[in-house]
């Protein structure tokens, strides 16, 4: 018997808040290892510093796979010179048929990160699939609050639209953006807009690691029943809504603008390309991912959504050593292919992270 989508098992109030049950791995954790909160006196100047550092000497020390990386400065709309990482795939792995375009966005609250934070990803990307992986930068709150970060996001895309063959990309074979928390709803607010700007090349598929794509005040009526995230997480490690609402008070979105929400725009989310959502069940953002996938499920958009029950805000990042965050390890590599519509052996995929986790 087929195992049920998960867009449509996670569709009823009841199923939803089930995932909102602490993960019994994660619990026992968390018994002996409190969470760490997020320290509201600290400095957007300070959380950076420390991030930074961080995401620096993770990518010194993660396996380069044989790819390569450059560095490119772009100007923004307003001047500003913004960069992007490319990490090149390694000469023997680039297809014959020409190399296809990835974008991947960092998270970081839009007030913190840097682009080196998913260079794991972007090498592994690049050696499965022969993929040219960008990864851009855009500034932060709250020196630059909302719409900022989605408009320096738009700029880079259209640059790397431009500009994908001086890369050694072919966006004929391919071109995805992507991205995670922050990044991935820049990734999903830089979809929408390509298609109401018409931008050429299109993309070609979407991946969004636990994004936000709503506010209370904008839920669809047809969804508000399963809208229950923000209530049940109140309290939940990582984002909880005290983070949440000093999240706010430096990125000052406004929850109308179609920069903010798919769900703002007049584009038919049947327009969408193939898309890859991650959920986490204990997370604020849960339903904004469970509702915007169903949504495009809805509108015949060929989606897939995988949750990970119990599980708090980025806990693949948090706590790397739970089963569910190997999994999701795995489900982001596996799922980045199919949005290339490429394939490799899954258990490949868990001995090339299992080398990684090392």
């Amino acid at each position: 018997m087929a195992a049920l989508d998960p867009i449509d098992e996670f569709s009823t109030p009841e199923a939803v808040l089930k995932l909102g049950i602490i993960d019994p791995e994660l619990e026992e954790i968390l018994k002996v290892t409190p969470p760490r909160k997020l320290d509201l006196t600290m400095s957007p100047e300070t959380v950076r510093t420390i991030v930074a550092g961080m995401e620096k000497q993770a990518a010194d020390t993660a396996p380069t796979r044989g790819t390569t990386e450059s560095t490119h400065t772009i100007t923004l709309r307003d001047g500003h010179k913004s960069e992007i990482r490319v990490v090149h795939p390694r000469a023997e792995n680039k297809p014959e048929s020409g190399s296809p375009l990835v974008v991947l966005f960092n998270g970081g609250g839009f007030f913190n990160g840097t682009n080196l934070q998913l260079v794991v990803w972007a090498r592994n990307t690049a050696y499965l699939y022969g993929a040219t992986v960008a990864l851009p930068s855009y500034r932060l709150a709250p020196e630059h609050p909302f719409p900022i970060p989605q408009q320096d996001a738009w700029d880079n895309i259209k640059w790397l639209a431009a500009n994908a063959s001086t890369l050694g990309a072919d966006t004929s074979k391919g071109f995805v953006v992507g991205g995670s928390s922050a990044g991935a709803s820049l990734a999903v607010s830089v979809t929408h807009r390509s298609l109401k700007e018409k931008l050429s090349p299109a993309l070609t598929g979407l991946f969004a690691n636990v994004p936000g794509t709503l506010s209370d005040p904008i839920v669809p009526e047809k969804y508000r029943d399963v809208w229950l995230a923000r209530e049940q997480n109140s309290e939940s490690p990582v984002l909880g809504k005290q983070a949440m609402d000093h999240i706010s008070s430096m990125y000052k979105p406004d929850p109308y603008s179609e920069d903010y929400s798919p769900f703002n725009l007049d584009v038919p989310f049947s327009e969408v390309p193939r898309t890859y959502v991650q959920v986490d069940g204990m997370d604020s953002l849960r339903d904004d991912g469970i509702i915007y996938a169903r949504a495009l499920k809805e509108a015949g958009v060929d989606v897939k959504m995988d949750v990970y029950p119990g599980c708090p805000h980025g806990h693949q990042v948090m706590w790397p050593q739970l089963k569910q965050s190997g999994k999701c390890q795995v489900d982001v590599l596996e799922n980045i292919g199919w949005l290339l519509k490429k394939s490799v052996d899954r258990e490949s995929i868990k001995e090339m992270f299992a080398e990684t986790s090392k």
